[in-house]
């Protein structure tokens, strides 16, 4: 995807998390139905249990496991960053948020398992009236934001998550209450990563963690909390999750530094060493300043 001034209003809007100018080394997202091998469409996934046996194998190559519980655990939380995060971004920064519904996704998986992109079938997307892009051909308008956000949560959960995780724990006993938990992280994390780029104070970013999950799914709410730590002149924010993971299963890794299994206070001051050496490094490039131009 490259930005030019004929852009696409979606891509415009998902630009800062895919991160056109900056290097993004994650996934690649692309538009349009691909093809190639590697590619699996979600919507095929929902009721053909070989693909989906295919798909966890493969992935569960990629993260050294063979425990079908492990590689759907592992699995949803790779899986959910890949849109939950796009959908956020876009909500907030130019409120335009890209239709994620299952018939509208697909990803890819290298030979080793690991998942290297992704893509939306078509750029559709809503949007408010007052938006310059609501007369787009791609755009569907919703009266306001709060309609907005059901429109995203609509076609995020109930036309994808929900379906795709109720097939996935039918095959492997993975409890919906982690897939609950993933995307509630998702979510906030995003607005965590908005507010230290400056789009929202600390304190903003609370509030608005707290409307987006009070007006999704009943089981987003309570899953995790997000708190503020200080270094210096320097204020983020941090989260616990309330619902484990289950990566600390797998024997080459541990727990998060969110987890819920760590107890409040150790995590705390694990999150507050963390912020206090980020805050060094940033002190430290800001004293360095950069030799003067040759006159010469």
């Amino acid at each position: 995807m490259t930005l030019a001034e004929s852009i696409h209003p979606l891509e415009e809007a998902l630009a800062p998390n895919t991160g056109e100018s900056e290097g993004h080394s994650g996934p690649e997202l692309s538009f349009g139905r691909p093809s190639g091998p590697g590619w699996y469409f979600v919507s095929e996934l929902l009721d053909d249990e070989e693909k989906l046996n295919e798909l966890l194998g493969l992935f569960g190559k990629h993260v050294k496991t063979e425990r079908p519980f492990l590689q759907a655990a592992l699995f949803m939380s790779w899986y959910t960053h890949l849109f939950a995060t796009d959908v956020v971004y876009g909500l907030y920064t130019l409120k335009r948020v890209p239709d994620v519904s299952a018939d509208n996704f697909a990803f890819r998986l290298d030979s080793s398992g690991e998942i290297v992109e992704y893509a939306f079938y078509s750029r559709r997307f809503a949007a408010l009236p007052a938006d310059s892009a609501a007369t787009h051909a791609d755009a569907v308008t919703v009266p306001d934001f709060e309609s907005l956000i059901a429109w995203m949560f609509e076609r995020m959960i109930e036309r994808h998550m929900r379906p795709l995780f109720s097939h996935v724990r039918a095959r492997t006993k993975l409890g919906m209450n982690v897939v609950w938990a993933s995307v509630a992280t998702c979510c906030a994390g995003a607005i965590m990563r908005l507010q230290r780029a400056g789009f929202f104070t600390v304190e903003e970013a609370m509030a608005a963690k707290t409307s987006l999950l009070d007006r999704g799914p009943k089981p987003l709410r309570e899953r995790l909390s997000v708190y503020p730590l200080s270094s210096g002149d320097h204020q983020a924010l941090f989260m616990r999750v309330e619902v484990c993971c289950q990566k600390y299963l797998h024997p080459d890794m541990g727990k998060c530094g969110y987890c819920a299994l760590r107890p409040s206070e150790e995590q705390r001051e694990m999150q507050q060493y963390y912020f206090d050496r980020h805050v060094a490094e940033l002190e430290r490039e800001s004293c360095v300043s950069p030799e003067p131009a040759s006159t010469t």
